[in-house]
C-alpha cells in the first residue's frame, strides 16, 4: 500500500510513549491484532478489508458490477464503504478508519483513469478485475501491477455473462491475458452476486470429494443433502470417481440430471468391461473416454460454473498434479486411471494416473483456493477386502479362488492406500469430515447404486445437522 514512514529515536519514543500512554495501548493493541491475523492466516482465514474493482478494458461496466455487488453484501448484512474517482483523495485520507469502522471497504476504478486504477490497486488486499466475457481478450492495464499483486494471491477474474448461456467459453485466452489467481463466471441475477460476496467475506463453502469406485457413488446422496440445507456451494474438487460427481454439480447440473447421468454410465453400461491383453492395463479405456466426452465434450475446466479441480498423480516426477485449465473429459481420465486397471495418460506435463495414488482428498488444493469452511466427504474408510481366504491355507483351490479378492479389487485398494494415509493426514484441515458407513460396499459394486446414494445423503444430512454454526445455519 502506499504508506509513509516516521522514524523515531528510543529517546523520543519513550518521551513520546511518557506524554501520551494512549499510544502503547494502541500499539499493543495493534501488536495483539496482527498476531491473531497471522494465526488466522495459517488456517487459512485472512480476509481481505479492502476491494478494488478495477475494468479490463474501456467497454467494462465497473459501476454495474459495483452496484451488483454491494446489493448483494446489504442482503448479507455486510457493513461496507465506497470510494469512488469523484471522492478523489480524500477518501484515501481516511482509508484507515474507514476499515476500522467497516467490514469491507471498495474502491471503484474507472475506465480510463490509469492513474486512478494503479492508486485503487495499490491500497487493496484483493483487486477484481472487470471483463465482459463476450469481448475479445485483451488488456487496458497495467499487467505488471497485476503479477506483483498475483503473487500474493490477490487477484480475481470476474467473466460478467450473458444470461441464457448453458456454459461459458473462451475462458483460457482471458486467462492467458490477465496473470490472476481465481476467476469466476458472473451472471445478470442475484444467485451469481451472493456466490461472490459470500467468497469475498470468507463464507463461500468448499466441497472436496474422495475417490472411491463404486462408493463414490455417495457423493451424489451428499449433494442433495448440502442443497436440502440450503447451502450453496461455492467451490467444489475431488479424486477419481469424487471428481466425476463434483465435476456434474460444477457443470451446473441438478441432482436429477447428475443421478440419471451417473446411473447410465456406471451403472447401465459397464464402462470397465473392454477387457484386452494387460500390457498396461486390464481395461482398454475405450468405453470410459467415450462416456467421458459423451457427458462432458469440449468444455474446459475453466468454463465451468463452479471453481473446479481435480487431482491426478504424476508418475514422472512423483508429484500431485492439479488440472484447472484442461479440456475436462481429459482431466477426469486422467484422476480415475488406475495403475493395471485403465491406461495411464500421456500429457505434456508427464504421465498422469488416479489422483487416489498420491492423494485420495485434496483437502490442502481446496484450502488454497479460498478462505470459508470446507466439507470433505470420505468414501474410502474402512473397506473390506475380506480375510477368508488367507484363513483357508489348506483349502482346496477351487474354494480358496471362490473365497479370494479379484484381481481387479486388489489392484483398485493397492492403488489408493498410499493416497488414503496422505487423506487422514490432512483430515484436520476441513472444517467438517464426512464418513458415510458403507460397511461392505467395495469398490467395483457398480450396481449398489441406490443405497450407496442413500447411505451418503443420511449420513451427510445428520453430520450437516449437528454443525450448524460452521455454516451459520
Amino acid at each position: 500500500r502506499d504508506s509513509e514512514l516516521v522514524k523515531l529515536t528510543r529517546v523520543e519514543f519513550d518521551r513520546l510513549v511518557q506524554s501520551k500512554p494512549v499510544i502503547m495501548n494502541e500499539l499493543n493493541r495493534l501488536l495483539v491484532h496482527r498476531l491473531q491475523q497471522v494465526a488466522t492466516q495459517s488456517q487459512g482465514k485472512l480476509e481481505p478489508k479492502t476491494i478494488a474493482l478495477i475494468p479490463a478494458t474501456s467497454t467494462s461496466n465497473v459501476k454495474l458490477a459495483q452496484e451488483k455487488l454491494t446489493a448483494a453484501l446489504q442482503a448479507d448484512g455486510v457493513d461496507f464503504a465506497t470510494i469512488s474517482h469523484k471522492d478523489g483523495m480524500k477518501s484515501l485520507d481516511r482509508l484507515s478508519a474507514l476499515e476500522t469502522s467497516c467490514d469491507l471497504v471498495l474502491f471503484q476504478g474507472k475506465s480510463g483513469e490509469t492513474a486512478w486504477n494503479a492508486k485503487c490497486a495499490r491500497q487493496a488486499d484483493r483487486i477484481l478485475v472487470i471483463a465482459n466475457a463476450s469481448d475479445r481478450p485483451h488488456s487496458e492495464l497495467s499487467i505488471e501491477i497485476l503479477r506483483k499483486r498475483a503473487v500474493h494471491q490477490l487477484v480475481d477474474l470476474i467473466l460478467l455473462q450473458p444470461d441464457g448461456i448453458t456454459l461459458p467459453g473462451k475462458t483460457t485466452s482471458w486467462l492467458d491475458t490477465f496473470p490472476v489467481n481465481r476467476h469466476f463466471h458472473i451472471r445478470n441475477q442475484p444467485a451469481d452476486w451472493q456466490h461472490l460476496a459470500r467468497i469475498l467475506t470468507g463464507r463461500g463453502l468448499g466441497v472436496v470429494f474422495s475417490g472411491g469406485g463404486a462408493r463414490a457413488y455417495a457423493h451424489i446422496g451428499a449433494l442433495r443433502a448440502i442443497a436440502e440445507m440450503g447451502l450453496t456451494i461455492d467451490f467444489i474438487g475431488g479424486t477419481s470417481m469424487g471428481a466425476i460427481v463434483a465435476a456434474c454439480h460444477a457443470r451446473g447440473w441438478s441432482y436429477e440430471e447428475i443421478y440419471q447421468r451417473v446411473h447410465y454410465s456406471f451403472v447401465t453400461s459397464n464402462p470397465l468391461s473392454d477387457y484386452t491383453l494387460p500390457l498396461m492395463s486390464l481395461v482398454r479405456g475405450h468405453k470410459v473416454e467415450r462416456l467421458l466426452f459423451e457427458n462432458f465434450g469440449e468444455a474446459n475446466i475453466a468454463d465451468l460454473w463452479t471453481p473446479f479441480f481435480c487431482a491426478s498423480s504424476n508418475l514422472t516426477n512423483g508429484l500431485v498434479h492439479i488440472h484447472k485449465t484442461d479440456k475436462l473429459w481429459k482431466a477426469l481420465r486422467a484422476s480415475i486411471a488406475l495403475p493395471g486397471i485403465l491406461p495411464p495418460v500421456p500429457t505434456k506435463h508427464g504421465i498422469l494416473v488416479d489422483g487416489g495414488v498420491l492423494d485420495n482428498m485434496p483437502i490442502d488444493v481446496m484450502r488454497g483456493l479460498h478462505r470459508g469452511p470446507v466439507i470433505a466427504v470420505d468414501v474410502a474408510r474402512e473397506q473390506n477386502m475380506g480375510t477368508k481366504w488367507l484363513e483357508r491355507e489348506n483349502a482346496r483351490p477351487w474354494y480358496q479362488k471362490a473365497i479370494s479378492p479379484p484381481i481387479i479389487a486388489i489392484l483398485m485398494r493397492s492403488g489408493t492406500v498410499n493416497g488414503e494415509a496422505l487423506s487422514r493426514k490432512q483430515a484436520g484441515r476441513a472444517d467438517l469430515i464426512i464418513e458415510p458407513p458403507l460397511g461392505n460396499i467395495e469398490i467395483r459394486q457398480w450396481k449398489c447404486f441406490e443405497e450407496t446414494i442413500e447411505i451418503g445423503y443420511n449420513e451427510t444430512m445428520t453430520q450437516l445437522k449437528e454443525n450448524k454454526s460452521l455454516f451459520g445455519l
